[in-house]
């Protein structure tokens, strides 16, 4: 036991001198996680304000300005073009120069005094869908509070009317209650960028084995194939748990994300996705014999899991058939985990069924890794 111990703690020793030799891809491995989530935090965050708003108010009332006030005052809306006239409707929306314009009809103001719904059309730019659903619904949302029917029309002149509701609903959002997109996309980017760091610094470690030539002289000293693997593998944990700690403390000192739950609970689930990152890492160097397919092969095994593990589309939305693959996709499993310490605080009770299916594609996919690697160095 001790021999094999000393066999181990001498590859980690020899791993540790190259990685501290190696000071570009030290600092990679600590400024890539950082400038990867700022990019995230801000570029791909899904909250969209200040939408171009055009009003044509034919109204000219108190009443009218008070209304498209009201849409500024929200945050959602600015106004960014005058409209003369409802011919100015379509030049507005084909130059892009705005998204939405909102057409006011002359009895706007009366129909309010008589305390009837007084009507407005919306022409939304539906050339990008997502926007469009979003401003339809911020639309609607600024309007429930007051007795006017949104009346939306799209490209082809169809319309569809949406009356001010008889009742009024309260929400009350749970774990995350500003709505802030970043909040849910920050514990989703530990989990992506833990996954690319480890699985492709693991291959590419490996396959550099096997350039240099000193993969054989491994083979014919007397450390046998675990233990190899084994010295291999532990200084990659400590730099994914580096990279877990960075993500984390920048996303909850600069992006101001709570972490709600426990932190040594997230820490420890954190390993088992660790040991399934280094499983495939090590799948991918066994199918490499250089660094550009080592690469190649991180991302082939990358990609899959970033589509189908519901950090960028909702799996809800995804067809039944592509629904049930993304049950052998592990990093669904790890995002579920750490979007529900992060946002919702829940324990163990509510995550061992997660935690036990990542345990198991751990043990798998690294076990089927160490026989597939062990056959390349016999």
């Amino acid at each position: 036991m001790r021999t094999t111990l000393r066999r181990i703690l001498a590859v980690v020793g020899k791993e540790l001198v190259q990685i501290r030799r190696d000071r570009r891809m030290f600092g990679l491995v600590l400024m890539m996680p950082v400038l990867e989530l700022l990019i995230f935090g801000y570029v791909v965050a899904t909250d969209i304000d200040n939408i171009e708003l055009a009003a044509c108010d034919y109204s000219h009332s108190a009443e009218s300005r008070a209304y498209v006030e009201q849409l500024e005052r929200s945050g959602y809306f600015r106004v960014r073009a005058q409209c003369g006239g409802i011919s100015d409707v379509d030049r507005l929306l084909d130059r892009g120069t705005v998204r939405v314009a909102l057409v006011i009809p002359p009895d706007f103001a009366q129909q309010l005094r008589r305390q009837e719904p007084a009507q407005v059309m919306a022409a939304i730019d539906g050339s990008n869908s997502n926007t469009a659903m979003i401003a339809v619904s911020y639309l609607e949302q600024v309007t429930a509070t007051q007795a006017i029917d949104v009346r939306f029309v799209d490209a082809t002149g169809a319309a569809r009317a949406v009356p001010s509701p008889a009742v009024t609903v309260e929400p009350r959002v749970w774990f995350n209650p500003e709505l802030r997109s970043v909040s849910f996309m920050v514990p989703g980017i530990i989990c992506v960028l833990l996954m690319e760091s480890m699985v492709l610094l693991t291959a590419m470690a490996v396959v550099r084995e096997k350039e240099r030539g000193t993969m054989e002289q491994l083979i014919v000293t007397p450390i046998r194939a675990y233990e190899l693997i084994l010295g291999k593998a532990i200084p990659f944990v400590g730099l994914g748990y580096v990279n877990v700690a960075v993500v984390i403390l920048v996303g909850t000192t600069w992006f101001a994300v709570p972490i709600r739950g426990s932190l040594p609970l997230l820490l420890g689930l954190t390993g088992l996705f660790i040991i399934t990152c280094l499983g495939m890492g090590l799948t991918a160097s066994a199918l490499s014999n250089t660094q550009q397919q080592a690469a190649m092969a991180a991302q082939f095994i990358f990609l899959p899991n970033l589509f189908f593990s519901g950090f960028i589309f909702p799996i809800a939305s995804m067809p039944p058939l592509v629904q049930k693959l993304t049950y052998v996709v592990p990093l669904r499993y790890y995002i579920t985990i750490v979007r529900g310490i992060f946002l919702k605080g829940v324990g163990w009770t509510e995550l061992r069924v997660d935690a036990a299916i990542l345990l198991l594609f751990g043990i798998v996919i690294l076990s089927s890794a160490t026989r597939l690697f062990r056959k390349q160095i016999h």
